[in-house]
């Protein structure tokens, strides 16, 4: 298996055998991200959805969980958590 220098973990690893997503973002993934990485993010990305009560078939989740895994990888820099909404 081929391995590249993971820009998350910062280590050389395997890398993803396939992008995981389709698209710039997916082959972002796949040509920056190890495959140790990526499963953390599976995991920790499964923790979030039962936490946080997540709806992927409503757009808004989907977009707040693809900003999660951004953040997540490193794509992007950490945002600030906006004011809690009422209850």
């Amino acid at each position: 298996m081929a391995t590249i220098t993971c820009s998350r973990c910062d280590k050389s690893k395997d890398k993803l055998e396939e992008a995981p997503m389709g698209g710039e973002l997916g082959t972002s993934i796949v040509e920056t991200i190890c495959a140790e990485c990526w499963a953390e993010w599976r995991t920790t990305s499964g923790q979030l959805i039962n936490h946080h009560g997540l709806n992927l078939g409503m757009p808004e989740h989907r977009a707040e969980l693809r900003r999660v895994m951004k953040e997540f990888l490193g794509f992007e820099a950490p945002t600030a958590p906006g004011p809690e909404a009422p209850a």
